[in-house]
């Protein structure tokens, strides 16, 4: 009977505790930590890594095409076997701030004539076609060229459209330009800027290898776009999706001024009726062109619309 009743009152006090539930743990008592000084300096936890612009399905191309060899046949005309990452975006700095002329696009849709079964362009591909070609384009053909050149040799590149102050002082207004992950920082390099301040063919670096600090004085783009009042709140959802880039940290050390021959502008007509002619020259071999709409109008942040 004792034993009957002790395996009773066992049963009694289980139910009572819970499904096999512990007991909450005693609260930990901290000291209070002593306010940071210069050698208690919190340490700033890392940001996660923001997506790079390539993760775009506009950036997405889906393998090597016609664009892809005319990159590289124009990194062939300034690239030499023993050039690091540096002398590589220097390079292809130069050469774009020396051989393109600023003006409207020119043949953008050649990629569909020209090579087999080409992969339809992302954006920053299409829009790098003109400069490539023909060397003539808006920033945002600047800013894509740049980006696919240094790509091309094997740099990280992303492109970037923001924000920048209108030579004519009108405020800010729309721009484009690039960053690049050079000996393992990021930098903002603004080619067609850089050309623009450009006078008596003297390149003085101004923009190129910038950080964040020094960008902000100039150009607005990414997070600090976001809330700023400037845009609406679907462009600032479009900036949070696509267009957060990884930070720039430091300046790079300027280079010494480089003078240069600068090319001439292109007889712009000529080229426009050459392009006309070998589309034609093709429908009538293969039929004329689907109607497509190409991935070619630039992401828009100012106010009144791109370039108004």
């Amino acid at each position: 009977m004792f034993r009957k009743f002790v395996i009773a009152l066992l049963l009694i006090v289980l139910m009572l505790s819970g499904c096999g539930k512990a007991p909450p743990p005693e609260p930990e008592v901290h000291e209070p930590l002593p306010p940071p000084t210069a050698e208690t300096e919190p340490v700033k936890q890392p940001e996660p890594e923001p997506p790079a612009f390539a993760e775009n399905p506009a950036e997405e191309s889906s393998g090597p095409s016609y664009i892809d060899a005319v990159t590289q046949d124009i990194i062939a005309k300034f690239i030499q076997p023993d050039m690091g990452e540096y002398e590589k975006a220097k390079a292809a700095f130069d050469y774009l701030i020396t051989s393109a002329n600023m003006t409207e696009p020119i043949g953008l849709e050649l990629w569909r004539v020209r090579g087999d079964n080409n992969p339809v362009p992302s954006f920053v591909e299409n829009r790098s076609l003109s400069i490539l070609l023909f060397g003539v384009g808006m920033c945002e053909d600047y800013a894509a060229a740049l980006t696919l050149l240094l790509r091309g040799m094997g740099l990280e590149a992303q492109y970037v459209p923001g924000l920048t102050f209108a030579a004519d002082g009108r405020g800010l207004t729309d721009h484009a330009w690039t960053i690049a992950k050079i000996d393992g920082v990021w930098y903002h390099l603004d080619v067609q800027l850089e050309q623009n301040i450009t006078r008596r063919n003297r390149i003085m670096y101004k923009y190129f290898m910038r950080s964040d600090g020094t960008m902000i004085g100039s150009h607005r783009w990414g997070r600090n776009l976001i809330g700023t009042g400037l845009l609406t709140g679907d462009q600032n959802e479009e900036i949070v999706k696509d267009f957060v880039h990884p930070d720039c940290p430091q300046d790079y050390p300027t280079p010494p001024p480089h003078n240069f021959e600068r090319v001439l502008m292109p007889d712009l007509a000529a080229i426009t009726q050459s392009v006309k002619e070998e589309i034609r020259k093709y429908e009538s071999v293969h039929g004329s062109l689907e109607p497509m709409e190409m991935n070619i109008i630039p992401p828009v942040f100012a106010l009144e619309g791109y370039n108004r």
